[in-house]
Parts: structure tokens; C-alpha cells; sequence
């Protein structure tokens, strides 16, 4: 209960938030890779699968320099940004315009695993140390809920209303994200964890 107090409400509403809303495109897209790559005609000797598996490695690396040298806030709300500006642009270009349709997907596929190092650094410095293992945990146990939503959903939505309104909706949670990490994401670089958590 001491999570829901008022000195740390916004913070675990926060948490949870931002990490359900990174989970759910990410999880459902890349497990259907192959149906997205199908539904997108990038299936057929494109060497788009491979491409975007490796941006996910490179992204990972590159999210871990980015956690070091950014402020974590304009890290998060930036990434929210892309990565819901590709999705719309991957929504809205033709099924014809192949390369734009992979530099739109590799765009997001860097940015997703990128700002997804996010999520082993915001929790932890959020929360004072006699609710940090609870905090954590609770904002973990929403994100498996959220993928395992996502997950069970994009084939559902995919099938029902397209690859195109699937991927605005997909887009839409990010702007969710983006909108309350504006509002509630703390600043929490070169702090120490005392004064990260308002200790």
C-alpha cells in the first residue's frame, strides 16, 4: 500500500504505464515477425527478417550508450516519439513502397530495443529501498499482463482490421506512453539512488 501513498502514487502509475506501453508493440510485433513481414509483402527475398533482428542486437548496444549520455526523460519521451512516428508512417505508406516500408521498420526495430534498456534503470531509481523490490516488481508483473494482452491480440487485429488500423492502435499506446512520461517521468540522472527516489 505504501506504493499508492501520495508521495509515491504518480511514480508507480508511472512505472507501470511506460512499461506496459513499450511492451505491447514490442512483444506482439516481434513475436508475429513473420505475419507482419507477410502482411507488409517484406517476406519475399527482402532479407528484411535478418536486417531487423540485427537492429534489435544493434539497438540493445546502442540503448545502452544512449542510457549513459541522455537525461533518462528526453531518452523515454523521445523514444515514445519515434517509435510511434514510424509505426504511423509504416501504417500509412503503400504496400508498393518496400524500401520506405523497412527504413520505417528499422527505425522503430533501433528505437524499440534501444530505449528498452529503460526498463532495468527508471524502476529501480524510482522508489525508496523499503518499496524498491515491490515497486519493481509490481511495474514487471503489469508489462507481462500488457505483452501477454498485445501478444494475444495482434494476430486478433491483424485478421479483423487490417495490418494498417492494427499498427495506428499499436501507435496509439505509444502515445500513451509518450504522454505520461511528459507528464509524471522523474529526472533521475546524476542523482544518487536517495535523491532519484526522493529520499
Amino acid at each position: 500500500m505504501r506504493l499508492f501513498e501520495k508521495d509515491l502514487i504518480r511514480r508507480t502509475i508511472f512505472n507501470c504505464a511506460f512499461f506496459v506501453c513499450l511492451v505491447i508493440p514490442y512483444f506482439a510485433i516481434y513475436t508475429f515477425l513473420p505475419t507482419i513481414l507477410k502482411a507488409t509483402h517484406l517476406n519475399n527475398d527482402s532479407g528484411a527478417d535478418l536486417l531487423l533482428n540485427g537492429f534489435l542486437v544493434l539497438g540493445a548496444l546502442i540503448g545502452i550508450w544512449l542510457t549513459i549520455k541522455l537525461s533518462r526523460r528526453a531518452f523515454l519521451i523521445g523514444s515514445f516519439a519515434v517509435t510511434c512516428v514510424s509505426l504511423i508512417a509504416l501504417s500509412a505508406l503503400p504496400e508498393s513502397a518496400t524500401l520506405a516500408m523497412i527504413v520505417a521498420f528499422g527505425i522503430f526495430t533501433l528505437t524499440m530495443s534501444a530505449f528498452s534498456n529503460l526498463v532495468g534503470v527508471f524502476p529501480p531509481e524510482c522508489f525508496p529501498t523499503e518499496v524498491r523490490a515491490c515497486g519493481v516488481g509490481l511495474a514487471i508483473a503489469c508489462s507481462r499482463l500488457g505483452s501477454a494482452v498485445g501478444t494475444f491480440l495482434l494476430p486478433l487485429g491483424i485478421a479483423g482490421l487490417g495490418f494498417h488500423v492494427t499498427m495506428i492502435v499499436l501507435a496509439t499506446v505509444l502515445l500513451v506512453g509518450m504522454i505520461v512520461s511528459i507528464a509524471w517521468a522523474p529526472e533521475t540522472k546524476h542523482l544518487t539512488l536517495n535523491e532519484a527516489s526522493g529520499g
